[in-house]
């Protein structure tokens, strides 16, 4: 395995939102945290009117939107289609397969507390070219009581070629 090229993002107070100013304005308001947080890293790193495959992973996926959608239900008595379908574990790599036409297969990883290693040995098993992707946002308000890991929103983009 041989890492061609690598972007990483992670929230600090000075920079709390991730560029994605490559998605068109319509698209990019309807993105979640995880969402941006994984298209602007691999966005650096995917080569251009090349179909890769992509292999991502997450712990917590769309924990914020599955919050939302939670709190929807009990309140409202339904929830947001829209935002259901946001709140798949495999969101966020088809959202980057549509903004880069990408039509090579893609994954969604979550193996729980290795969730990153189990992604990076999916990602081994492709022959040639494949993209990784990590990414996590950043522990609901909510369960940070719950959480002894509460964690900033962050994301790695890694092109690895494999022999």
């Amino acid at each position: 395995m041989k890492i061609l090229s690598e972007a990483r993002w992670e929230e600090t107070e000075g920079d709390s939102k991730p560029d994605v100013s490559f998605v068109p304005a319509m698209e990019r308001r309807r993105l979640t945290a995880l969402e941006k947080a994984a298209l602007s890293v691999s966005y650096k790193v995917l080569p251009k009117n090349e179909s890769i495959p992509v292999v991502f992973a997450s712990r917590w996926g769309e924990i914020g939107t599955t919050l939302k959608l939670m709190r929807q239900m009990h309140e409202e008595g339904e929830m947001s289609p829209a935002g259901f379908s946001n709140s798949v574990h495999n969101a966020a790599p088809g959202h980057l397969s549509l903004f880069n036409k990408n039509t090579a297969a893609y994954t969604a990883i979550a193996a729980a507390e290795n969730s990153y290693e189990m992604g990076l040995l999916e990602a081994s098993t492709y022959p040639g070219k494949v993209l990784f992707v990590y990414a996590e946002e950043a522990t609901p308000e909510f369960y940070r009581p719950h959480f002894e890991d509460v964690k900033k929103a962050k994301a790695i983009a890694m092109l690895i070629e494999n022999d």
